[in-house]
């Protein structure tokens, strides 16, 4: 599936919508450049699915948790790793449980580590602002 995006606010009703399909067990792979919108929309994301809080980026923590009723919820960012052994140090038995829901910004620097993914995202930032967004479950 893919979806142009042009607002703030069709991102978050596209992080809703995708909010209601994920369960437990469900690793999310977000793709696309610096800027493209992948820590926005996990931000819209993490509220649809009943964070009332604030959500912070992982980008120097490496990941986020969030206990929520459905689940919890860990946003890794993995921009600052320097190799992919730096991931076990994360605790990623722990994580890849099947009972959280992941969500991973930059996983190809993950790639022979990370589990197979329930989702990938890939945002995409158009010279006009726009962002084409493609969805692919597996």
């Amino acid at each position: 599936m893919t979806k142009d995006i042009s607002t703030l606010l069709q991102l978050e009703d596209f992080a809703k919508d995708l909010s209601s399909r994920l369960q437990p067990g469900d690793v999310v792979f977000l793709k696309g450049d610096l800027g493209a919108g992948k820590t926005t929309f996990t931000q819209f994301l993490i509220k649809s699915l009943g964070y009332d809080k604030r959500v912070k980026s992982p980008t120097y923590a490496i990941y986020e948790t969030y206990n929520l009723d459905k689940a919890t919820v860990y946003h890794i960012d993995l921009y600052r790793i320097g190799n992919q052994e730096e991931i076990y140090y994360l605790g990623i038995d722990d994580i890849f449980n099947g009972e959280n829901i992941v969500i991973i910004e930059w996983p190809e620097r993950g790639n022979s580590v990370l589990p197979e993914p329930s989702m990938i995202i890939t945002f995409e930032l158009l010279k006009n602002k726009k962002r084409i967004v493609n969805l692919h479950i597996t």
